[in-house]
């Protein structure tokens, strides 16, 4: 069995064994060992998902670099900084830590670094309501020769699958003999983008209903709706079925199926991007 905790870095080792003091878990070697496991977890998760969005690892990020970065910090909280346009940037903060529902979310229109981000040190902020961080353990930044717009994009993509990601790990994790907290939920969802997009849950709730009416009206009326990166949904014609004798699994002997007439069946595409991904997926249990 692995020993998680003997190969943490001695100052990150400290920071989670605040983490386990302030949050009510035991004390004890087996809490540090689990948050320990936790935090390579995260933290591959974090370099998978900079390298599927071909993002690099640096140690040092310039107050002055227009570009948009990600940031993880020994407690496993998580910032985004979208790409600067003119004097403005946009900042995203997720602080998970134990969280095994939904993160702490903070957005900020304008959040400009107050100095150099390094690798061990706290980040540092001028503006918004958020002025430093626990110490940064990995800083992900966008080539250069990628499109302010598309880095907005990539930043905000890998904010939202990293927030959830650190959210099922702790679900999984922290929640051991215990009913796991269920995490998409329609209620659940609807928290995290109401938080995301500071709009209430009845506006949020009122959106995602209107849009899932107009992917149905579409789909129903025989267009076929496309889903974004995900796929596209339409109607298919499923031929007249015969009838025909079968066996019931149950008994073993022979039953009659009905004849079935021709009929309309939703059927959705899925986007060759959004195969590939699945086939990286590393399967658990």
């Amino acid at each position: 069995m692995s020993d998680y905790s003997s190969r943490l870095d001695g100052k990150i080792r400290e920071h989670l064994s605040n983490i386990i003091s302030a949050s009510g878990l035991p004390n004890t070697g087996a809490s540090l060992e689990s948050m320990a496991r936790l935090w390579f977890q995260k933290k591959a998760m974090f370099e998978a998902q900079a390298r599927l969005l071909d993002m690099e690892e640096v140690d040092t990020f310039g107050r002055d670099d227009a570009r948009g970065v990600l940031l993880l910090t020994y407690s496993g909280s998580l910032l985004g900084l979208s790409p600067r346009f003119g004097d403005r940037r946009g900042l995203e903060y997720a602080s998970i830590e134990t969280r095994a529902d939904v993160p702490r979310l903070l957005i900020v229109e304008r959040a400009d670094l107050a100095k150099d981000v390094e690798v061990d040190r706290e980040a540092a902020f001028i503006h918004g309501p958020l002025k430093s961080t626990s110490a940064v353990h990995v800083i992900a930044v966008c080539a250069p020769e990628v499109g302010l717009e598309e880095q907005g994009k990539r930043i905000r993509e890998a904010m939202i699958f990293l927030t959830n990601g650190f959210v099922k790990l702790n679900r999984t994790a922290l929640t051991a003999g215990e009913r796991p907290v269920e995490q998409f939920t329609a209620k659940s969802i609807i928290t995290y983008l109401a938080h995301k997009n500071r709009l209430t849950q009845k506006q949020t709730r009122r959106l995602v209903d209107d849009y899932l009416a107009m992917v149905e009206a579409g789909m129903l009326l025989g267009e076929r709706v496309p889903l974004g990166r995900i796929g596209r949904l339409s109607l298919r014609k499923r031929p007249a079925q015969k009838a025909k004798v079968g066996i019931n699994p149950a008994t073993g002997g022979q039953i009659t199926i009905a004849a079935k007439p021709e009929q309309a069946v939703p059927r959705i595409a899925f986007t060759r991007l959004l195969k590939e991904r699945a086939r990286n997926v590393e399967l658990g249990e």
